[in-house]
């Protein structure tokens, strides 16, 4: 059980640098206000929290199965700190605008969907304690 704590850890320490500057990014006062904004955000975080925990489960599997599964583990890290350091160069200021459309337009759906679940979720405990 130390071990998937520890896979855990690692996977989102490796998200925390792309986490930080995208959360810079969306926080520039460019971008949307109000609702809009507050759903891109969540969307961000949610999104950086799904990679967090794919690269922890990817790291588990690396875990098991000796060094040749580390490396791969390790590779795949990697790429994703290469990825997004990529993905977030390009969507800079030179980017053409359909795509920052698309990915703003994204982590807002993203966001939007997931503060509704939170949302669900937070009533459905308060229902099964009242019901106790």
């Amino acid at each position: 059980m130390q071990s998937a704590g520890a896979n855990q850890g690692i996977g989102c320490l490796a998200v925390l640098p792309a986490a930080f500057i995208g959360f810079a990014g969306l926080t520039d006062g460019i971008g949307p206000q109000g609702w809009r904004g507050f759903a891109e955000l969540f969307g961000w975080f949610i999104g950086c929290m799904i990679v967090a925990k794919c690269l922890a489960l990817l790291l588990m599997r690396g875990g098991r199965g000796g060094t040749s599964a580390y490396a791969l583990a390790l590779t795949v890290v990697a790429g994703f700190g290469a990825l997004m350091y990529e993905l977030l160069n390009w969507l800079g200021l030179d980017a053409p605008l359909s795509a920052k459309t698309i990915f703003t337009s994204s982590m807002q759906a993203l966001g939007a969907i997931a503060a509704a679940f939170c949302v669900l979720f937070i009533a459905r405990t308060i229902w099964k304690d009242a019901r106790r």
